[in-house]
């Protein structure tokens, strides 16, 4: 991550204080993060064409958690709803794309409503609750190690798959020769 500003454009009061604390690297990091919360539909709106604005190059990383959640509210529905997310969704991916600019979306909802922001997306990662914490899957990775509370932690067998594939290949053996008369 470089050392630029991030955006977080909140809704559904996903941007906890105490949470980005606990899990930010250092308080220096979170002098970097701007937090801003929309609490209607075209608020949220606002702020996701205001973030695309302040995005540059320099910028390390822009987030909007359940993008798609003010949408539901009762005082906006329908087209308007869509179309307002489409086009606020449409401005900030594409204003990210220009600068290289990472951007993490979520989706509070999978539905016609949030079909369209699949479109301005690259990767999807998808995140499973599981007894042992959440499990992430990806084209190119998903969660293998779990941390357990007494310090240990819980592996998959996805894990070991893994484990044991790499062994097999450092262990296989090679053609195997055989010694005639102490030479080959």
């Amino acid at each position: 991550m470089n050392a630029g500003p991030g955006y977080w454009i909140d809704a559904a009061g996903h941007a906890r204080t105490d949470t980005l604390a606990r899990v930010a690297p250092s308080t220096r990091i979170l002098d970097r993060i701007q937090v801003a919360r929309g609490f209607t539909a075209y608020q949220h709106a606002v702020l996701l064409d205001r973030a695309a604005e302040l995005v540059t190059a320099e910028t390390a990383l822009v987030v909007a958690p359940a993008v798609d959640a003010m949408y539901r509210d009762d005082d906006i529905q329908g087209v308007d709803a869509e179309e307002l997310l489409r086009a606020a969704v449409s401005t900030l991916t594409n204003r990210c794309r220009e600068t290289e600019t990472p951007v993490v979306l979520t989706c509070h909802q999978q539905d016609a409503l949030s079909a369209p922001i699949a479109r301005h997306v690259d990767e999807t990662i998808r995140c499973e609750a599981t007894q042992f914490g959440p499990r992430f899957v990806g084209d190119q990775f998903e969660t293998l190690v779990y941390p357990l509370e007494d310090g240990g932690v819980q592996t998959t067998l996805a894990f070991w798959e893994h484990v044991l594939t790499q062994r097999a290949t450092v262990a296989a053996p090679g053609q195997p020769e055989v010694m005639l008369r102490g030479s080959n």
